[in-house]
């Protein structure tokens, strides 16, 4: 009983031993292990690719049989996860080859039939376009007597028909011809509309007037632009008309007064009034009077012939004289 007691005291001691020694769960092998069960589980992918998933179960009893080194353990258990990857990879391809596989095997059972089909509506269809050729050639032969008459009325149509078109395009020239006479005498008569529109203006804004030193033409406000001292394009016509009154009468004398409102100062208007009448000076020698007859001079707002108090009035105002002198 004394020799039992020693061996008491030992037995707890032994059994925390035990288990103080007991191994860990290992989470990453059980993960590897739990992939390898579901791909084996999988219908669809266990039947495929038995190598590569021999290697993978080869290479996970690998790692779950290793001891010692934790490094080389945890390298077993990664080179087991990737050959069940890899084993999986292989049996969706082998899988999806074997889709292929099949589906192409369909087609091809339905391309055969497709051909057969085809074959029997060709020959079906065939012997219908014989059966109707045989049946149509007597209507063809009638339908080319009837066309050789049609042709002989067609052909007898189209002289027809030609004679008309060509009757058609002399009336149409015909009509062009005429149109293009009626457009030339539109043209002329506009242009003779605003030749008339042109003489009326020239009239309008030359005002002849005697005087006591002689024949006054006075030409309105339409050769300058407003404060300009060249002419305008469009007062050569007008004077023109004063050339020939000037040349009618070659021994007098010419004075040329220029005139402005009384807007702005005396002494612009007066340089604009001597710089307009030398304009209308050289344009009258430029169109053939004799320079030594003309004299040019500026006379400013002096001498207005309406009131500068409405436009109409200034716009008399803004003239050019044009005086050929009886006293010469």
């Amino acid at each position: 009983m004394r020799q039992l007691k020693p061996l008491l005291f030992l037995l707890p001691a032994l059994w925390l031993g035990a288990c103080a020694t007991a191994p860990k769960k290992d989470l990453a092998l059980e993960r590897v292990r739990s992939q390898l069960d579901s791909l084996k589980a999988d219908e669809q992918l266990a039947g495929h690719a038995p190598l590569a998933l021999g290697e993978a179960e080869r290479a996970l009893r690998n790692a779950e049989q290793a001891v010692g080194n934790e490094t080389y353990r945890f390298h077993l258990v990664y080179m087991a996860d990737r050959r069940i990857q890899i084993a999986r990879a292989m049996a969706q391809r082998e899988q999806l080859e074997q889709t292929l596989d099949e589906l192409t095997a369909e087609r091809n059972a339905m391309l055969v039939k497709a051909s057969q089909l085809e074959t029997d509506r060709a020959r079906k269809e065939a012997e219908q376009a014989r059966m109707l050729f045989a049946a149509s050639t007597e209507e063809a032969e009638r339908e080319r007597r009837e066309k050789e008459e049609a042709l002989k009325v067609g052909a007898e149509s189209a002289r027809a028909a030609e004679l008309a078109s060509q009757e058609a395009a002399q009336a149409r020239r015909l009509a062009e011809s005429r149109a293009s006479e009626v457009e030339l005498a539109r043209r002329e008569a506009e242009l003779a509309s605003q030749q008339v529109d042109s003489l009326k203006r020239q009239l309008e804004n030359l005002q002849l007037r005697q005087t006591e030193s002689g024949v006054v033409v006075t030409l309105g406000d339409v050769l300058f632009e407003s404060g300009e001292v060249e002419l305008r394009d469009s007062a050569h016509a007008s004077l023109v008309e004063v050339v020939d009154l000037l040349q009618s009468e070659p021994d007098k004398l010419i004075r040329i007064e220029g005139h402005t409102d009384s807007v702005g100062a005396a002494e612009t208007n007066l340089r604009l009034s001597e710089q307009r009448a030398d304009s209308v000076r050289a344009a009258l020698v430029g169109l053939g009077v004799d320079a030594s007859r003309i004299t040019a001079i500026g006379l400013g707002e002096d001498f207005p012939i309406d009131s500068n108090d409405t436009e109409a009035g200034r716009s008399r105002n803004r003239r050019v004289d044009v005086i050929l002198l009886d006293d010469a």
